[in-house]
């Protein structure tokens, strides 16, 4: 009689976010980061409500909350927490993040757990971002429970959450690009239901998306995360702090030109950059927008007053495009002159002409001889170890792949490359903070995961890169 109560009960729980999407509507999601928890609670709870009845209020656009988790610092207040101070009532209609870093297997349970009991349906797990200024070896100490395993997670408990999937569309070599796609593949696969991107100004990449998962017959609903830039973000985004994000040379000479008239005019080429971005957003096929750098409430009322204005001036495609050339195009988005589209880089068409786009080419892998040599040793040597017991010939595995003792084998399903030399020991793929060229966010060299995506390209095995999720090579649950 209980797991039958339980089962009504769940089938009834209303979801408008998920509604929304469902119904295609154009959503704003207002995002607001978790407060550090030296801060006052009582305060907190009180300015996340102040600015949640004005998103609430918001008029001519279905508007509610994002919280993110462990964004760039520390010692905060999980956003399974503190999304707790959100009005019950309307917890459907929000958004709250999980982040893998610092948090153990069992940690993320009682998280998960938290948001079923308070409420929060909504959840988009991330592996977490590292913390500026950590070395290798700080990161290796950390732990960090993948994002794929928190989504399988949350499709196995009895709450029933409407879960979400994050990735990098800004990537600028054709491995590092296709290594965030085939990820996201493995997530949608482990219970995603919508996505959400990672922040950037290039309006082709968001395309390229869009136009990817189409060819694969893959229709989620699609959410890009904006930022309303301030001369202070620039600064943190080019330093570094925001992992994954990158602006580029030329868009960087843009903003410097568009500050040095008067902090005026940069805040208005930010506030019409913004506009263009969110009406093409929608004439692309995206299904909302998220917008970061607006966590006051009056301006992000301001911010989406000019937001809903931009979707009804711009109904029309073509209409989007012209202004969208005049006041966007002359910026080169791209982080170099050899940087990798998946498609061709003009943005004459909001879908494909064909039911299936025409994708171009990746690149020479370039594998050196070397590469080739060490490739084929471990698959003379490890072709079945997924099959065998992980400490099966450790030493030559030690020696010919640099592994790392792992509880399980994955060698055959990652081009014989051990991604638990990853500084985050993910499994699965890429993270979100890879940069453009597909170096790593902590070492600054080729990027574990990107490599295993070049070596597959180049052994004809890229498909199966999606094709299996695979578990932690060393597994932290308490």
């Amino acid at each position: 009689m209980d797991n039958l109560q339980l089962e009504i009960n769940f089938s009834e729980r209303r979801n408008r976010f998920r509604d929304a999407l469902n119904a295609g509507e154009f959503v704003l999601l207002v995002e607001n980061s978790s407060p550090g928890r030296d801060n006052d609670p009582a305060a907190s709870a009180d300015r996340l409500a102040a600015l949640e009845n004005a998103v609430l209020d918001i008029k001519g656009i279905n508007a509610s909350l994002a919280i993110t988790d462990r964004c760039h610092t520390v010692d905060v207040w999980r956003a399974a927490e503190y999304a707790s101070a959100l009005s019950a009532e309307n917890r459907d209609r929000h958004v709250i993040y999980l982040s893998g870093r610092d948090t153990t297997l069992n940690e993320t349970r009682n998280l998960i757990d938290i948001a079923a009991n308070a409420g929060n349906c909504n959840i988009v797990p991330a592996s977490g971002s590292v913390i500026p200024g950590d070395s290798v070896r700080e990161s290796r100490k950390r732990t960090f429970t993948e994002s794929i395993e928190i989504l399988q997670e949350l499709a196995s408990h009895p709450y029933g959450f409407f879960s979400g999937a994050t990735v990098n569309p800004y990537q600028y070599t054709g491995w590092s690009l296709m290594g965030q796609y085939f990820k996201l593949v493995k997530k949608l696969n482990s219970g995603a239901s919508f996505l959400v991107t990672q922040a950037g100004w290039d309006m082709l990449k968001l395309q390229s998306l869009r136009w990817y998962l189409t060819g694969r017959s893959l229709f989620y609903p699609m959410i890009a995360r904006l930022i309303l830039l301030t001369p202070e973000k620039v600064e943190r985004i080019l330093a570094g702090e925001y992992p994954g994000i990158s602006i580029s040379h030329d868009f960087q000479r843009i903003l410097e030109k568009e500050l040095h008239y008067s902090n005026t005019q940069f805040e208005a080429a930010q506030y019409r950059r913004l506009e263009l971005q969110a009406a093409g957003c929608r004439l692309l096929g995206f299904s909302g927008i998220q917008l970061a750098g607006v966590e006051q409430p009056g301006k992000a009322k301001i911010a989406a007053e000019r937001i809903v204005n931009a979707l009804r001036e711009f109904t029309d495609f073509d209409h989007w495009l012209e202004e969208y050339n005049s006041y966007l195009a002359r910026t080169e988005m791209a982080p170099f002159s050899s940087s990798f589209y998946l498609y061709d880089r003009t943005l004459r068409r909001p879908y494909p002409e064909n039911d299936r786009p025409i994708a171009n080419e990746l690149d020479d892998p370039m594998v050196s001889g070397a590469e080739k040599l060490g490739y084929n040793l471990r698959k003379f040597l490890f072709v079945h170890a997924d099959r065998q017991k992980a400490d099966h010939q450790r030493l030559f595995k030690k020696l010919f792949a640099g592994c790392r003792s792992c509880d399980v084998c994955r060698l055959p399903a990652t081009s014989f490359v051990c991604t638990e030399n990853c500084p985050k020991r993910l499994a699965n793929g890429p993270c979100g903070g890879v940069k453009p060229n597909g170096n790593c966010e902590i070492t600054n060299s080729e990027c574990i995961h990107c490599k295993v995506v070049r070596l597959a390209d180049w052994a004809g095995e890229l498909p199966k890169l999606e094709d299996h999720i695979l578990p932690p090579g060393i597994r932290r649950i308490l």
